[in-house]
């Protein structure tokens, strides 16, 4: 058995099920606050799938803003014991790291500048 057939179906969020192509920062910002909105809802035990199966596009824009900004708020210890990335593809994942790095490294410059 899977991650995604082990969680009840409220656990996985689809981003395929909101849309094919995540390209803009404003989808990634709408799409985050949906999965906050979920996240806050769950019991501390929870942990949330986010599932990008489906997915036509991904575009750094989107990953800054969705995964980026989640990464940040959480930190990357609370971020991976909270939230899980599946169907991911190898140059989905190396961009989703590369973004998230980039993110953080921001984050570190703007908070010693």
């Amino acid at each position: 058995m899977n991650a995604l057939t082990s969680l009840a179906p409220e656990n996985v969020f689809r981003l395929s099920e909101r849309a094919a192509a995540l390209v803009t920062r404003d989808a990634g910002k709408r799409l985050r606050a949906e999965l906050l909105a979920l996240d806050a809802a769950l019991t501390a035990e929870g942990r949330i799938i986010i599932d990008l199966a489906g997915v036509d596009v991904l575009t750094p824009s989107f990953v800054d803003e969705f995964f980026g900004r989640l990464v940040s708020e959480f930190g990357v210890k609370d971020f991976q014991a909270r939230f899980h990335i599946e169907g991911a593809d190898a140059d989905w994942k190396s961009l989703i790291n590369s973004v998230v790095q980039n993110r953080l490294l921001l984050d570190r410059q703007a908070k010693a500048g």
